[in-house]
């Protein structure tokens, strides 16, 4: 099978002359299935290169895939984040109470329930296991409590400190407490992978420039006389470039296809072992998959990487191949 059609045939009983622009559609439709032909004479040389680009694709889109949906769980359990207000010993029971009616008139707040100083005692007995020490104490120690959930708009950590420093402002609470420090860490993590996957993403497009530049170069190799021979009898640089461009093609379509059923393979079986982590934090968080908008975008991507290696490559090689 030659590498480049021969060109237009013309029909003698064809009563008008072709429009150009049918012609340039006619054209690129027969170098495609020219090229998609080609692909299935060295099948297995094929898969290995395009086995190697999917797994240059995979690697960022996996990791960028992992990181929104952590981001994701990350705001779901800043939203779910709660906020000890410990009140002043000399609080009552009553006023106690109207703290707590106060506080949720906020409109930063989302519900409170206060547990007074008595219930804080049983619920600590119950859970330490210390009764009879605490039975031998006079005085209750526990001081009383408001549980404050923030608003149901998920509260940056900024929102959530300047809530608990006005709070503690307030002359009947004696402590706030809130332990935003695990999700200030959680986001810096979040932070310092994303910029990783980021550079990560950019080393690999660059290696899948490289990988298929490789490829075109050696299929432009074996093919030298050929080319020589089609540039003597008049044929133009972009008639010689199209057909290893659709190899281009080709090859990063393929390759997408291979790391989107990677991706989804690896998510089938990251799940079961993820929701029952999630679930161990209360959180109905599951792991998806790439869904159509995500296995398009790596699609586009995979075909422009690929045909920009292959035109980086065919138009240098291609001048350096002139008949002498």
């Amino acid at each position: 099978m030659a590498l480049f059609n021969k060109g237009p045939t013309h029909n003698a009983s064809r009563s008008q002359p072709e429009s150009s622009s049918k012609r340039w559609l006619r054209e690129h439709k027969e170098v495609a299935i020219s090229s998609w032909q080609r692909l299935w004479l060295t099948p297995f040389a094929n898969l290995l290169t395009w086995l190697t680009l999917a797994i240059a694709l995979t690697l960022p889109a996996a990791l960028l895939l992992l990181l929104s949906q952590a981001q994701h769980l990350s705001q779901q359990l800043n939203q779910n984040s709660h906020l000890s207000v410990f009140l002043a010993p000399y609080i009552s029971q009553e006023q106690g109470q109207s703290i707590a009616n106060q506080l949720l008139s906020r409109p930063d707040i989302a519900n409170v329930t206060y547990i007074s100083a008595d219930q804080a005692l049983l619920d600590f007995k119950a859970s330490s296991g210390l009764e009879d020490i605490l039975d031998s104490l006079t005085d209750n120690p526990l001081p009383a409590t408001i549980l404050i959930e923030p608003a149901s708009t998920p509260l940056s950590p900024e929102a959530v400190a300047q809530l608990a420093q006005q709070l503690r402002q307030q002359n009947q609470i004696d402590q706030v407490l809130v332990d935003m420090a695990w999700l200030d860490r959680l986001q810096a993590i979040l932070q310092t992978s994303q910029r990783f996957t980021y550079s990560l993403a950019l080393l690999l497009s660059l290696g899948v420039l490289l990988v298929v530049g490789n490829t075109v170069r050696l299929q432009i190799a074996s093919r030298k006389q050929e080319i020589l021979v089609i540039k003597l009898v008049g044929g133009t640089d972009a008639y010689l470039r199209r057909p290893f461009l659709y190899a281009g093609f080709w090859a990063g379509l393929f390759a997408a296809a291979l790391a989107c059923l990677i991706i989804q393979l690896g998510v089938s079986y990251l799940h079961p072992s993820l929701a029952s982590l999630a679930q161990s934090y209360q959180s109905d968080w599951q792991l998806q998959g790439l869904g159509w908008l995500g296995s398009l975008l790596l699609i586009i991507t995979s075909c422009s990487l690929s045909v920009l290696g292959a035109s980086l490559t065919v138009g240098r090689q291609l001048r350096l191949i002139e008949p002498k």
